[in-house]
């Protein structure tokens, strides 16, 4: 299911499967070349485009999934309206294929990495520990947004404007620095603060996992993980119906 849902975003176009590295190239460019002319073409000792690719990758991966998880039951009502069919897994399908694309995406920014000369130290397997992060806190939103939407279509349009707010709220074009020292405290209450600061971290930076923010990010992940869980069993008895 996983592999003829990455397919079938592609099917027909001539570009196939390319179009998973290019996007994401070109919204690399495109916001390099805005905002380098106001943070400069380097942040610390990293061009500035790899610096920002290294937290833009994690970050498109999770937009992918939570915008298409809105209508994965709609799109597979023939699946959970006439057979015995586990519809918790359909988020699970839609996170399987966005990890694909992300894998292919995070074989070009090691390509890059290497061809800048960046070091990778060993801090760089830490990446193994931030995408299973990543994967779960998307689950937690994907069944809640998955199952809401089925009786609210408005959910998908919902989603997307606070998905535009959030990118914003994150700092993936722009350094922590540039925000007050007294409100840096907030970031921590951000899930994907954790999570593509950690891919700067693992990459660039060669650092460790911070202790005190993964807790955070742990407490409410468990919360989301629970909340998203138990309106989609509460949900599910009455796809069908509306479907």
């Amino acid at each position: 299911m996983i592999e003829r849902d990455f397919r079938s975003r592609y099917v027909g176009s001539f570009g196939g499967v390319f179009w998973a590295v290019i996007q994401p190239l070109m919204l690399v460019f495109v916001y390099t070349l805005i905002f380098s002319l106001i943070f400069g073409r380097k942040i610390g000792d990293t061009p500035f485009a790899l610096w920002l690719f290294c937290a833009l990758l994690p970050w498109i991966m999770f937009t992918e999934i939570v915008k298409n998880s809105c209508g994965v039951i709609e799109k597979n009502k023939n699946l959970v309206t006439k057979t015995p069919f586990r519809s918790e897994i359909l988020p699970l399908v839609v996170i399987g294929s966005a990890l694909t694309g992300h894998l292919i995406g995070f074989g070009v920014l090691l390509t890059l990495l290497l061809l800048c000369k960046q070091w990778i130290g060993w801090y760089s397997l830490t990446i193994f520990f931030y995408l299973p992060c990543l994967m779960l806190f998307s689950l937690g939103l994907s069944w809640l947004v998955a199952s809401v939407n089925v009786f609210a279509r408005d959910v998908s349009q919902a989603v997307n404007v606070v998905l535009q707010l959030w990118f914003y709220l994150c700092p993936i074009i722009y350094p922590v620095g540039i925000i007050p020292v007294k409100y840096q405290f907030l970031l921590r209450f951000n899930p994907m603060y954790f999570i593509t600061q950690g891919y700067r971290r693992a990459l660039l930076d060669n650092q460790g996992i911070p202790l005190t923010d993964f807790l955070y990010f742990f407490c409410i992940t468990l919360v989301l993980l629970f909340v998203g869980g138990w309106t989609f069993r509460r949900l599910k008895g009455q796809f069908a119906e509306v479907l």
